[in-house]
C-alpha cells in the first residue's frame, strides 16, 4: 500500500471518475479530478501530484496536447502519466510515449492490471526522485568537499614559505628539499582534488550540443600548454579536421587532456611530435590525437579509463590518475567513442568517434 500517494484524474466523464476514484482510494491514495484541461492547468498550478491519469479524449482538448503541456513545465516536468484510452491505433499510443507518457492503460480497464500499473510507476517515479535528490546532495557535498580541502593546503603552501624565510639561506640543503616535496605533494593532492570534483559533475552536465571547429580549440590548447614549456623541442603537426557536434566547453576540457598528456608523455623525447589528423565515414567523425612518447602496454588498456588507474609510476610522470576517466566520460555524453592504442616506448593513439547523425538534428 501506499500512503498519501496524491494522484490526479483527468476525465470528462463522471461515472469514470467515480468509479476510478473509488478503487485508488481503496488502496490508500488520495485522488482528485479533473473534467477539462482548463481544469487540471489550475490545479497544477497550486499542486503537484504523485501521478496524472489522463484521458487522451477531453471535451476542452486534446490529452496528447495537454500532456505536451505538462512536460514543457519545469514543475510537472517529472510528474509520471499514465493514459487513459479506448483508442487502438499504433500511431496515438506511440505519440503518447513520445510526449512523455510512462504507460497508457485501455478502456474498460481490469481492476487488477490497472492498480498493478499504477503502483509501478508510482514507485519507478519515487526511485528516480529519491536518486535526483541524492545525486544533488553528493555534488553539494563533493563542492563543499572541494572547496574546504583547498583551503589546509594553501596554507600548507603559505607556511612552508614562512618556515623558508625564519631558517634563512645557511641550512643544509636536504631540509630545502624536503620542503619542496611538502609542497609538491600538497600541489598534487589540491589538484587532484579539483579533478575529482570535475568528473563528479560531469555525470549532470548537460551538453550545450552546436558545430565545433575542434582545429580551431585544438590549435589554441596546444599553443596554451606549449607556453608552459618553452625551453623543450615539440613537433605540433595539426591536420584538416572535420567539423563536429558538441559541447565546446566539455571538448575544450577533453582535447586539454589528451594533448597536455602527449606533451607529458614526450618529455623524454629529445625531439617529441605531436599529431592531429581526422577523417569520417558513414557513420563517424574521428578525430585523432597521437604521440610519439612513452606508450603504453595494451595488455593493461583496460586501465585506462578508470578513476585512479595510472600505467605509469609517480616517479616516472605526475599526474592524478582522473584525466583520461574524464575524457571517457565527456565522449560518452556526446553519444560517442574513444579509443586508444599503444606501444610500449613507441608512443600513443587516442581516436575520438563523434557521431554524425546528430548534425542533421
Amino acid at each position: 500500500m501506499t500512503d498519501y500517494m496524491e494522484i490526479l484524474i483527468v476525465d470528462d466523464m463522471p461515472d469514470h471518475i467515480a468509479y476510478s476514484g473509488t478503487l485508488l482510494k481503496a488502496e490508500g491514495y488520495r485522488v482528485f479530478a479533473a473534467t477539462s484541461g482548463k481544469a487540471v492547468i489550475r490545479f497544477l498550478e497550486g499542486r503537484i501530484p504523485d501521478m496524472i491519469l489522463l484521458d487522451i479524449q477531453l471535451g476542452d482538448t486534446n490529452g496528447l496536447e495537454l500532456c505536451k503541456v505538462i512536460k514543457s513545465n519545469p514543475k510537472t516536468s517529472t510528474v509520471p502519466i499514465i493514459f487513459l484510452t479506448s483508442e487502438t491505433s499504433p500511431e496515438i499510443i506511440s505519440r503518447s510515449f513520445e510526449l512523455g507518457g510512462c504507460d497508457y492503460v485501455k478502456k474498460p480497464f481490469i481492476k487488477d492490471e490497472y492498480l498493478a500499473r499504477i503502483r509501478t510507476h508510482l514507485q519507478i517515479a519515487t526511485q528516480q526522485r529519491d536518486l535526483t535528490n541524492a545525486n544533488n546532495e553528493l555534488n553539494m557535498f563533493c563542492s563543499a568537499v572541494s572547496h574546504d580541502l583547498k583551503a589546509p593546503f594553501n596554507i600548507i603552501n603559505m607556511l612552508i614559505e614562512m618556515l623558508r624565510g625564519e631558517l634563512g639561506e645557511n641550512q643544509e640543503q636536504g631540509i630545502y628539499d624536503i620542503m619542496d616535496m611538502i609542497v609538491s605533494k600538497a600541489t598534487q593532492t589540491r589538484i587532484m582534488i579539483e579533478r575529482l570534483f570535475e568528473f563528479s559533475k560531469m555525470c549532470n552536465v548537460k551538453p550545450k550540443m552546436q558545430r565545433i571547429n575542434i582545429k580551431r580549440i585544438a590549435v589554441d590548447t596546444f599553443n596554451d600548454l606549449y607556453a608552459l614549456e618553452k625551453e623543450r623541442k615539440i613537433e605540433f603537426v595539426c591536420g584538416n579536421l572535420p567539423i563536429v557536434y558538441g559541447d565546446e566547453v566539455l571538448i575544450q576540457i577533453m582535447l586539454k587532456n589528451l594533448i597536455g598528456n602527449a606533451i607529458k608523455y614526450t618529455s623524454k623525447r629529445e625531439r617529441a611530435i605531436i599529431e592531429i589528423s581526422g577523417s569520417s565515414d558513414k557513420t563517424y567523425n574521428t578525430i585523432k590525437i597521437r604521440d610519439n612518447g612513452s606508450g603504453f602496454d595494451m595488455t593493461y588498456s583496460n586501465k585506462l579509463f578508470k578513476v585512479f588507474q595510472r600505467l605509469h609510476s609517480e616517479d616516472e610522470f605526475e599526474g592524478s590518475g582522473v584525466g583520461l576517466a574524464l575524457v571517457n566520460r565527456i565522449m560518452e555524453r556526446h553519444g560517442g567513442l574513444v579509443e586508444a592504442y599503444g606501444e610500449v616506448g613507441k608512443g600513443a593513439e587516442f581516436s575520438l568517434l563523434f557521431p554524425k547523425k546528430q548534425h542533421s538534428e
